[in-house]
């Protein structure tokens, strides 16, 4: 009986864990696709302020992430409210990322322009995803530097056995 009930936290502990990997994954995964979303409305909204139409449409190009949210947002505007169904999206995702844009999107709805809230944003963001790149290239040669290693040992051991078999 001790056993099992070990056993049972251990499954409880691992699969608390498990939904909040997938929530996590799930939220980088979108934040990873907002400067690309950003600067799609940028440029959409030079000709047009219809929001659903913006989300609809660039729902066929998102990630499979982004695009369930945007499914999920858009069938939800077209049966209430504009601005609860992008608050509501905000609060599922929970991010700082798509709560600015939420804002951004739920100015355009009341009226404002945000045609330059859109532009600085987008550039944010991209400062943002390069910040990201660097950071994970800079982890990438401690592992490089491994087998670098590895490799100029095996150039030398080469070189060496070489030299020895001449002499």
């Amino acid at each position: 009986a001790p056993a099992f009930f070990i056993m049972g936290i251990g499954v409880l502990f691992s699969e608390t864990g498990r939904a909040e990997k997938t929530v996590r994954a799930s939220r980088e995964a979108i934040e990873y696709e907002l400067p690309r979303f950003v600067a799609t409305i940028t440029q959409e909204l030079v000709a047009s302020r219809d929001v659903l139409s913006m989300l609809e449409t660039y729902q066929k190009n998102a990630g499979p992430a982004l695009k369930r949210e945007l499914f999920v947002t858009t069938a939800d505007m077209r049966t209430g409210s504009y601005e609860a169904a992008l608050t509501r999206m905000e609060s599922r995702v929970s991010s700082a990322m798509v709560s600015d844009v939420v804002r951004g999107l739920i100015s355009v709805i009341r009226g404002d322009d945000g045609v330059m809230y859109f532009q600085m944003l987008a550039h944010d963001f991209k400062q943002m995803e390069l910040r990201k790149l660097k950071a994970q290239a800079q982890k990438i040669p401690g592992k490089i530097r491994i087998f670098s290693l590895v490799m100029l040992m095996c150039f030398l051991a080469t070189f060496l056995i070489v030299i020895a078999v001449q002499v």
